[in-house]
C-alpha cells in the first residue's frame, strides 16, 4: 500500500475531506485549543463549527506528529503521521483477527483469514495510508471484541469486549447497536451455560464503567449530563451504567444455580437498560439526528451520502458487495457449528462457531441500515470463508486428476471476499451513462490561490470545506459535519436560490469572497435542484455583477463579494 498511494503523500492528497478535516483538528489540537474542545472555530464564525469527534483518533496521530517534528519537520511529521497511523490500525486489527479466528478455527483457519483480510478491498479502503478518520479505529476495535467473545478465558473475554466496545463509543455512536449485539449474544451463553456468566457479567461491568469514566475524561466532567442523540451522552451512558449495576446485583442476589435464574439476571439487566434509556433518552427515542438540517439541507446534503444510506437507496452492484461476502460467510459459520468434530471440547467449539453466526446475523443487519457497516460484517465473515476454503482445497486436492487439483484450486479465489464481489460486479453490473469526473478543486495546486488572500471567511461548497481549513488560513461557512446545521443550511440556501436572494444569505453570513468549482459534483446537484440558481450561473461563466472574479487555478473560480452599494 505505501507503494500503491505514494504518489499522494508528497501533497497529502487525502481521498476523502473527513482526512483533511481530522489533520486540521490535530493541528489545532498541537497549537493550543484545548483537550476537550473539539470545536471547529475557523468554521461559520464568530460561532464556530461544533464536532462530536474524539480526541481518541486524534492521539496517535498527534503524538507521532511531535516525536517526529524535531527530526523531519513538521511537514515532514505529519506527512510520516497520516502515512503510519492506518497502517499500525491494520497491525492492530491483523492480530486481533488471527487470535480470534484461531481460536474458532485453528492455526491454518487464522492464516487464511489474515490472507484474506489483506486482500479484501471493503476492508483495507479504511486502512489505506493518509486514511485517518475514524473508520479504520471502528473496524479494528470490532475485532478486538469479536477477539474477547471467543477467549475460553470467560471474564478476561468479557473485559475485553467490553473495553473494545466502550472505546468505540467514544468514537463513534454507530457503536451502540454492536454494543447491544454483544451483550444478547453473552447474554444467551450466559443463559445456556453458567461457565459464561463471567463473561456477560464483566462485559457488562466494563462497558457500563469504562463508557461513563472515559465520557468524563475525553468530554469533561459535564459530559454525563449533556444529551446528544448523535454520540455517546447522558442519554446512552446511563443506560449502560444500569445494565451493568443491575446485572452484578441480579448475580449476587439470585444467583447462576438454574437458567431460569440465569435467564432472570439477564432480563433484569437488560430490563434496567431500557428502563433508564426510556427516562434518558428524550428525542434520541425516535428522532432522527439528522432531521434538525432542516428539509433542504437534509434532502441536498444528507440524502446524498451513499455511504450512510440504507441497502435498499444502493444499486445492484453494491447490494451485492454487501451482502454477498457476509451470506457465504454465515453459511460457512454455520457448516462449520454443524460439522465440528472437536472431541476435545466439541461442544465449546461448536458453541464458539455459534456465537460467530449470531454476531455475524447482527452485523449483516447493521450493514444493511447503514451502508458503511458493511466492513464489519466483511469481517465478521472472516474465520467461516478460511474455514471453508480450506475445507474444499483439501477435498480438491484429494482428486486423482491434475487438472481437477489445479482448475479446483484455482477456482476457490472466487469464494474469497476480492473474488466473490468482483464476480458479482462483472455478472450483476448495468451499463450506466458516463459520469463526469469529479472536477480535482481540493487539491494543494488549485488552492493555491486561496492562501495569497488575507484571512477571511470564504463562501464555499461544502466538499471543500475541509481541504480550504487544511491548506490555507482562511473560514469557511460550512463542512460537512451535520452539527453545524446553520452553516449547511447557509452554503446550499446561497448556492440554490437565485442570484439576487443569493445575495442577502450570503452577504449575512459575513463572508468576503465565494468560491466555486466547475464540475464539482456538488455544485452540479445544486444546479440540477434551481437552473436559475446562483450555482447555474457560475457554471455557465455568467457570475451576477456582484461578485467580482479573482485570477485562479484550474477548475477553481474565485470572485470577491462586492458590498452591497457598489
Amino acid at each position: 500500500m505505501l507503494w500503491w498511494f505514494h504518489g499522494a503523500f508528497a501533497t497529502m492528497a487525502f481521498r476523502d475531506p473527513d482526512d483533511a478535516m481530522r489533520l486540521v483538528q490535530v493541528r489545532d489540537w498541537i497549537g493550543g485549543q484545548a483537550f476537550w474542545d473539539v470545536s471547529q472555530h475557523r468554521v461559520n464564525p464568530p460561532l464556530g463549527g461544533p464536532m462530536h469527534w474524539s480526541r481518541i483518533v486524534d492521539m496517535p496521530i498527534a503524538g507521532l506528529i511531535l516525536l517526529l517534528r524535531p527530526i523531519v519537520g513538521a511537514a515532514g511529521a505529519e506527512r510520516l503521521a497520516c502515512v503510519i497511523v492506518p497502517l499500525l490500525l491494520l497491525g492492530g486489527l491483523t492480530a486481533a483477527l488471527f487470535t480470534a479466528a484461531r481460536r474458532i478455527a485453528g492455526d491454518a483457519a487464522a492464516l487464511v483469514g489474515v490472507a484474506l483480510l489483506l486482500t479484501t478491498p471493503s476492508i483495507l479502503v479504511q486502512f489505506t495510508p493518509l486514511r485517518i478518520d475514524h473508520h479504520g479505529w471502528q473496524i479494528m476495535l470490532a475485532g478486538i471484541a469479536l477477539m474477547g467473545a471467543m477467549d475460553e478465558r470467560a471474564a478476561r473475554g468479557g473485559l475485553i469486549a467490553g473495553l473494545a466496545l466502550a472505546l468505540w463509543l467514544q468514537i463513534s455512536s454507530e457503536a451502540l447497536p454492536y454494543a447491544a449485539l454483544f451483550a444478547g449474544v453473552f447474554a444467551l451463553r450466559h443463559w445456556i451455560d453458567r461457565a459464561e456468566t463471567p463473561r456477560f457479567v464483566a462485559f457488562a461491568l466494563t462497558l457500563g464503567g469504562a463508557a461513563l469514566v472515559l465520557l468524563a475524561l475525553l468530554r469533561g466532567g459535564q459530559a454525563p449530563f449533556v444529551s446528544q442523540c448523535d454520540a455517546l451522552s447522558f442519554a446512552y451512558v446511563w443506560p449502560l451504567v444500569a445494565l451493568a449495576d443491575a446485572s452484578a446485583t441480579a448475580v449476587r442476589a439470585i444467583g447462576t444455580g438454574s437458567p431460569t435464574r440465569r435467564l432472570a439476571i439477564a432480563a433484569i439487566g437488560g430490563g434496567a437498560a431500557i428502563a433508564v434509556f426510556l427516562l434518558t433518552g428524550g428525542p434520541c427515542l425516535s428522532g432522527d439526528p439528522f432531521a434538525a438540517l432542516g428539509p433542504l439541507a437534509y434532502k441536498l446534503w444528507y440524502l446524498q451520502v451513499m455511504e450512510g444510506r440504507p441497502i435498499e437507496a444502493q444499486t445492484l452492484t453494491m447490494q451485492g458487495v454487501i451482502l454477498l461476502p457476509p451470506l457465504l460467510g454465515l453459511g460457512a459459520t454455520l457448516l462449520a457449528a454443524a460439522r465440528n468434530r472437536d472431541g476435545r471440547n466439541r461442544e465449546g467449539a461448536r458453541m464458539r462457531w455459534l456465537t460467530l453466526a449470531l454476531l455475524l446475523i447482527g452485523a449483516t443487519l447493521v450493514s444493511m441500515l447503514v451502508m458503511r457497516a458493511l466492513s464489519v460484517a466483511h469481517l465478521f465473515a472472516l474465520p467461516g470463508i478460511a474455514w471453508l476454503l480450506l475445507l474444499l482445497l483439501r477435498r480438491v486436492q484429494r482428486s486423482g486428476l491434475a487438472l481437477v487439483r489445479v482448475i479446483g484450486s484455482v477456482a476457490l479465489v472466487l469464494l474469497t471476499p476480492a473474488g466473490l464481489c468482483a464476480a458479482w460486479i462483472a455478472v450483476a453490473a448495468q451499463p450506466e451513462a458516463a459520469k463526469k469526473a469529479d472536477a480535482d478543486c481540493r487539491s494543494a495546486a488549485a488552492l493555491a490561490a486561496l492562501d495569497a488572500l488575507p484571512p477571511a471567511t470564504l463562501f464555499a461548497p461544502i466538499d471543500l470545506g475541509p481541504d480550504i481549513l487544511m491548506r490555507t488560513r482562511q473560514s469557511v461557512i460550512a463542512t460537512a459535519h451535520h452539527r453545524n446545521a446553520v452553516g449547511i443550511s447557509t452554503v446550499i440556501r446561497g448556492f440554490v436560490a437565485a442570484p439576487d436572494q443569493a445575495r442577502h444569505v450570503i452577504e449575512r453570513s459575513g463572508a468576503r469572497y465565494l468560491v466555486s468549482c466547475d464540475g464539482l459534483n456538488e455544485m452540479a446537484l445544486y444546479e440540477k435542484e434551481n437552473p436559475r440558481s446562483l450555482a447555474a450561473m457560475l457554471a455557465q461563466g455568467n457570475p451576477p455583477l456582484w461578485l467580482e472574479p479573482l485570477p485562479a487555478n484550474g477548475s477553481l473560480r474565485l470572485y470577491r463579494i462586492r458590498p452591497a452599494g457598489n
